[in-house]
């Protein structure tokens, strides 16, 4: 019932309505108004009915019609075309630059950087990785000359540990400073890493599903195109008839 519910089909329909009307008219011998009538209502829906035939063919086969439903048979160049306009509208290079860095200021603004960060520090495995380091240093000159004074290097452990985590406050926002988008995900590789998402899920758009979404998108605007077609082909038979052409 939505299918015939549109402003083409209805415009159509009356544009017959009036043709019938011309014809009855003319049936009785009212042979000026018929002429009138039927000239506006003939050319009126032969416009309307022609255009309603393009739209159809765009989205449908119709057999013994060349180039009829275009939009199901060039599904795969539709889809084509469908990624590449969003690559390059949304996704281009300057961008992205711009966006991921007015992100980074955002997250910056957002993130307590310096309490993560020490917080990341008073982890055990942090203080596993400075009793590592310090038996480690047992080997190394600088651990030979602290045995030379009497000093085990694991004892220094706690030293260690609360100049490290003292640490916290000053090096967030300096880790966060020094953070550059592009050295953790270069632009190029990002805009390849979105082609390929896009490609995958442009696969799963089967013919049915492209016409499907273009239906959604325009059909109910392409509607319009048969009311016009309707209105301008009565005005052309109107004019016809005013000139004397039967």
């Amino acid at each position: 019932p939505r299918r015939y519910a549109t402003k083409g089909f209805i415009s159509n329909c009356c544009t017959f309505s009036i043709m019938l009307i011309g014809i009855l008219l003319k049936a009785l011998g009212l042979t000026v108004s018929s002429r009138w009538v039927l000239a506006f209502a003939v050319f009126g829906f032969a416009g309307g009915i022609t255009n309603w035939l393009a739209v159809h063919m765009l989205f449908d086969r119709v057999p013994g019609l060349y180039g009829s439903g275009v939009i199901p048979l060039r599904f795969k160049e539709i889809r084509e075309v469908v990624k590449d306009t969003m690559l390059r509208t949304f996704f281009d290079k300057d961008y992205l630059e711009r966006y991921l860095k007015s992100k980074l200021a955002t997250l910056a603004g957002e993130l307590d950087t310096s309490a993560l960060v020490s917080k990341a520090l008073a982890s055990p495995e942090v203080e596993g990785v400075v009793e590592r380091q310090l038996e480690a240093l047992k080997a190394k000159p600088e651990g030979m000359l602290l045995a030379m004074q009497g000093i085990e290097p694991i004892s220094l452990k706690p030293v260690v540990l609360s100049f490290v985590r003292g640490a916290g406050d000053e090096l967030g926002p300096l880790l966060l400073s020094a953070l550059d988008p592009q050295s953790i995900l270069p632009i190029e590789r990002l805009r390849h890493e979105i082609d390929l998402l896009m490609s995958a899920k442009l696969e799963e758009l089967t013919p049915e599903r492209v016409k499907a979404l273009m239906e959604e998108v325009i059909r109910v605007h392409l509607g319009w195109l048969i009311v016009w077609g309707n209105l301008f082909g009565g005005l052309i038979g109107l004019i016809s008839i005013a000139l004397g052409y039967p």
